[in-house]
Order: structure tokens, then C-alpha cells, then sequence
């Protein structure tokens, strides 16, 4: 019995027995069953749910499959992939790897959210470009000076801001006075 979680859709993709094959889901709701005919599929989303693979012999009740094996983990295009195979029983003569039932669980992965200038750090925002001056011959020369920023609150409005905290908008920028 295999455990997954959250939204999975399982397919039948092959079936090579002589007994009827089946995939059994049970989770909190109830359990479900997906028929062992290729093209079977099932949507199953549930926080916790047990998936087992069976047979029905003649004459008998379903029995768990002998041996279930779970594929590794794919990824591609955005879904996530797992191949399950099993063996139903073994007889004399049998190859004991032998497969003759097979299922594949494709999840589809969120896509990842697209990045968003407005709620991005300021810190992470391009720094913007400065001015250049150029001299008369038409070649770079030191980049232009950058004005003070200041804060603008009433009572000072001209007292510089704090490396890291902003200007306020629409308060004109003045010098410090540094008399008392």
C-alpha cells in the first residue's frame, strides 16, 4: 500500500494478466476503485489517502497485488510523474520481476508566481541611472552629483535623512541650518 497527498489524477497504462486488476483508493471519504482496463483514470484530492493495487482469481476476493513497485518521481512541462507497476501472484515458471499491471499518478505543480515590482523589496529594485556629464569634447566624465535627500517633517524640514530612510515626497529640499 503506496501514501500520497493532495491532488493526483492515476491511470491505467498496461495490463498484461490473466486476473481481473484493480487500483483501490482510500482516503477520508470513501473509498474508490479504478478498473484494471487501460484508459482508466480516477482524479483523487485529498490531504492523505493509501492507494493499493489488487487482483480478483477465479473463484476468490480480491488479494493484494504480490508485488507493487513505485517508479521515481518525474518532472516535466509543470506535472510530476510516477509509474507504478506490480505482479499480481507468482506461479512456477514465472519470472518473479515480471510486470502485469501498471499505473501512472500525474500531479499538475502550481506554476510558480510571476515576480511583482510592487511587492518586492525596495533593496531589490534596479538602483536608478545616474547622469553623466560630458565634457566639451563629447567624452564621459564624472557622473553628475546626486542631491542630499531630505526628510520634510515640519518642524525641520531641512534636517538630511538617515542613510536608508527616504525622503519624503513633495517637501522641498533646504539645508541644514547649523545655528543655534
Amino acid at each position: 500500500m503506496l501514501r500520497f497527498h493532495g491532488a493526483w489524477r492515476i491511470t491505467v497504462v498496461g495490463k498484461d494478466a490473466s486476473f481481473d486488476q484493480r487500483a483501490v483508493v482510500r482516503g477520508p471519504y470513501g473509498t474508490r476503485v479504478v478498473p484494471g482496463r487501460v484508459g482508466a483514470t480516477l482524479e483523487v484530492d485529498e490531504d492523505s489517502w493509501t492507494l493499493a493495487l489488487e487482483h480478483h482469481l477465479w473463484g476468490r476476493t480480491w488479494q493484494p497485488n504480490l508485488r507493487v513497485t513505485p517508479g521515481p518521481v518525474t518532472e516535466r512541462d509543470g506535472v510530476r510523474s510516477r509509474l507504478v507497476t506490480s505482479n499480481d501472484c507468482h506461479w512456477p515458471g514465472k519470472a518473479m520481476d515480471y510486470v502485469n499491471f501498471v499505473i501512472r499518478l500525474d500531479q499538475v505543480l502550481a506554476p510558480a508566481p510571476a515576480p511583482n515590482r510592487a511587492t518586492r523589496p525596495v533593496e531589490a529594485l534596479p538602483a536608478a541611472p545616474r547622469a553623466v556629464r560630458t565634457s566639451s569634447s563629447g567624452g564621459l566624465g564624472a557622473p553628475a552629483p546626486r542631491p542630499a535627500q531630505t526628510t520634510g517633517t515640519p518642524a525641520h524640514p531641512g534636517t538630511p535623512a538617515r542613510p536608508g530612510i527616504p525622503a519624503q515626497p513633495g517637501t522641498p529640499a533646504r539645508r541644514a541650518s547649523t545655528a543655534w
